[in-house]
This record gives structure tokens, sequence and C-alpha cells, in this order.
């Protein structure tokens, strides 16, 4: 898989999500804070992160615009 950098956030995430290569995913946020999970439903303003690290019964609703970088496993 190769990551775009012109890629809108929502097309990234929806490749993401159908790749069967890809399990969990770190989205690293405005403040500085991450999120690790797996990708949920995506929209056009937001996409849900699910089964949290560490808090696996979470959800999270992460807006594209407070995303900073996203981290994924592109080779094994």
């Amino acid at each position: 898989m190769d990551l775009q950098p012109h890629e809108h956030p929502k097309g990234l995430f929806d490749r993401l999500a159908t790749d069967e290569r890809v399990g969990r995913v770190t989205v690293r946020l405005l403040g500085g804070s991450q999120v690790n999970g797996k990708i949920g439903p995506t929209g056009n303003q937001a996409v849900i992160i699910k089964a949290l690290s560490g808090k696996e019964f979470y959800d999270a609703y992460v807006r594209y615009d407070a995303i900073v970088a996203v981290e994924v496993q592109t080779r094994s």
C-alpha cells in the first residue's frame, strides 16, 4: 500500500478500511494526543476509530480537521 500526500483524509480512511493488510492505525491529533484503534465508518467530516487501544469497549469520533498524522504499517 502506498500513502498519497494529496489524498483527502476520507479517501485515505476509506482505502485503509478496505485493505485487508491494515489492522490498527494511530491517528495523531492537534495538541499532541493520539488515538489507536480500528477504522470504523467514515463521513464527510469525521471518522470513527473503533476498539481503542486500552479501551476496547470505546470508540472515538475524530474530525478530519483535527488530524495531524496517520500512522499505519504499510509493509511487513
